[in-house]
């Protein structure tokens, strides 16, 4: 398993972070997801086996949804 942390300058309100969020852990591979729309951050853990950091971004991108900055939680 890998996590990721995404920091987006989209995210406005809870009607968004729940589409986001079902989206997210409908994309194969995604195990767990979570928004903190006060720091705008999103977490991901996927299955590295599945899917990869690349294809999530692209989902992402799919939705309008642009990383600022990407992190790996220790």
């Amino acid at each position: 398993m890998k996590r990721l942390a995404i920091h987006v300058d989209t995210l406005g309100c809870e009607a968004d972070e729940s589409l986001v969020l079902d989206d997210l852990l409908a994309h194969e591979g995604v195990l767990a997801a979570e928004i903190d729309l006060a720091r705008e951050t999103l977490a991901v853990a996927y299955d590295e086996h599945k899917t990869t950091k690349t294809a999530l971004l692209e989902h992402l991108r799919f939705f309008g949804l642009i990383a600022r900055q990407l992190s790996v939680p220790a």
